[in-house]
């Protein structure tokens, strides 16, 4: 609400002026008495219009500030109330109610408005003749005062992707404080929304890889004919990976995708079948060898068999078998930080896509689990895709939406991870296959080298992201290792919007500003 003013009823003062001021002039304009009384007459009226014009002035514009606030608030509230059934005379009304009960001097104000329900927009312009004091000894009986101000609130479209961590790290009192602060968050960001539907949250729960939902496994953008270039990779004949998974007993996909080959692994490149390196293979951890986790095999779980005759019994041969998996059943039990089997570190929960519907978006929240590594690469990729108008998911708006704001919270309490084997894989099974094939543009065994490659793919990945308008914040949730920090804030788009968190308190703080934030720079469209 706007203060009434205290410029009440004319100071006495200023009325005894004016009156002495015009009883002065009648004075000496019927006083024929002599010629300098006339002169002096004469001489006296610019120096009072000079000292009344100040003081009505000054008035004036105290008014003329008091109105264009008024006015300003008025339209904010009206423009809120517009819908697609608004008249000018229904929020003409608003306003003039609002600037009456604020304004003392409100019913003398004339209005004009203009209303626009489907942009959701209200023009509005305001005046006042103010009535002066003193000016009228010189003849200015009035002083023309006007304000303007326009409001279009309603159609600030907004879209947040939450890109959380989900890792083993995040046990105990950590996860726990995260579903609270995200699901605050989510709840803050789809009540800035005039319209249902025009605030959208999206979350990306990540480990060592992200979970597009095992829904999708006959999408178009999934590569279910094997297609892709590596689809066959780790196989010694061409098999289709959701095909195994349903050879085999007590087991399906879980839902988990591999990163695509470069370029496409850091850009939005729409997945196509007629480009089929731009689809997404369904990940599958091959059964490693017999020999067991004490000479690096820490994924076996099929026997090797002896089918397919002629592949040769060494250790490569046995794993690139496929006839083994048919009509197997897979030991899928946790071990390692991660669950033996093809779904071998797809940890974590199916994303949920942009949605305003808050009962779903709170109980994926919930459900959050913590195990499993941690990839920033894919998370952000994957928070990419989600505010993306591009396949894979779709729900995004246009880039080009002047209206829409896109938002990507990545939220993580470590760094990129990898685990360097000295075998003829070179690692762990991961979102980039086995290390030794070379798609993080190294071979490398050393956990070093992989990790650093994966924070190139980090970086590069973020850089695009904001190149396409999508403000980034990122949040460093226990984070002490100076690599670390260094790429969380070299993701944000900008120094203040790289949080760090080093409480639960803190992160629940983090998230609280994070949503203050967005609702400021949404309204900045």
């Amino acid at each position: 609400m706007i203060a009434r003013s205290s410029n009440q009823p004319v100071p006495r003062r200023l009325t005894r002026l004016a009156h002495s001021a015009r009883h002065a002039l009648r004075r000496f304009r019927d006083d024929r008495s002599g010629a300098i009384a006339q002169l002096f007459a004469v001489a006296l009226l610019p120096i009072i219009g000079i000292a009344g014009g100040a003081v009505d002035y000054t008035m004036a514009s105290g008014r003329k500030v008091r109105l264009q606030s008024a006015l300003d608030a008025a339209t904010l509230a009206a423009t809120r109330t517009v819908t697609a059934n608004s008249t000018n005379a229904q929020i003409t009304q608003i306003i003039r109610n609002y600037i009456n009960a604020n304004l003392d001097f409100g019913p003398q104000v004339v209005l004009t408005v203009t209303v626009d329900p489907s942009a959701r927009k209200v023009d509005a312009s305001a005046t006042l003749n103010h009535a002066p004091y003193l000016l009228p000894v010189v003849g200015i009986s009035s002083i023309p005062i006007g304000a303007q101000s326009a409001s279009q609130l309603g159609r600030n479209l907004l879209e947040v992707a939450l890109v959380l961590d989900n890792s083993g790290s995040m046990s105990g009192s950590r996860i726990t404080t995260l579903r609270s602060s995200a699901n605050d968050l989510m709840r803050k960001v789809l009540d800035m929304a005039y319209i249902p539907g025009d605030a959208k949250v999206a979350v990306v729960p990540f480990a060592s890889m992200v979970n597009v939902g095992s829904n999708n496994a006959n999408a178009s953008w999934i590569d279910t004919q094997g297609f892709s270039p590596f689809h066959n990779e780790n196989f010694a004949v061409n098999a289709n990976r959701l095909n195994l998974y349903s050879q085999m007993r007590n087991v399906t996909w879980g839902g988990c995708v591999e990163a695509r080959p470069s370029p496409h692994d850091v850009t939005d490149t729409p997945p196509t079948s007629g480009n089929p390196a731009t689809l997404f293979v369904p990940s599958f951890a091959p059964d490693e060898p017999d020999e067991g986790s004490w000479s690096g095999f820490y994924n076996n779980y099929l026997s090797d068999g002896s089918c397919q005759s002629g592949l040769g019994t060494d250790m490569l041969s046995r794993q690139r078998r496929t006839c083994k998996y048919n009509g197997a059943t897979p030991d899928t039990s946790l071990a390692n930080g991660t669950r033996r089997g093809p779904n071998q570190l797809c940890d974590s929960n199916p994303i949920i896509p942009l949605t305003s519907n808050q009962t779903t978006l709170a109980t994926a929240i919930t459900a959050m689990p913590n195990y499993g590594g941690t990839n920033l690469h894919e998370a952000v990729m994957w928070g990419w895709r989600v505010l993306s108008p591009e396949p894979p998911f779709t729900e995004g708006r246009a880039y080009n939406d002047v209206n829409n704001r896109k938002f990507l919270v990545l939220m993580t309490d470590g760094a990129n991870d990898a685990i360097g084997l000295p075998t003829m894989n070179g690692s762990f099974y991961s979102a980039y296959g086995f290390s030794a094939a070379g798609r993080l543009g190294t071979t490398s065994s050393n956990r070093t080298d992989i990790v650093a490659k994966m924070n190139e793919k980090t970086l590069t990945a973020c850089a695009n992201i904001k190149a396409q308008g999508i403000l980034i914040y990122t949040v460093g949730f226990y984070v002490t290792d100076a690599t670390a920090r260094s790429i969380l804030a070299q993701c944000a788009s900008n120094a203040s919007m790289a949080l760090l968190a080093d409480s639960d308190e803190a992160l629940a703080n983090a998230f609280d500003a994070i949503g203050d934030q967005i609702k400021r720079l949404r309204l900045t469209n």
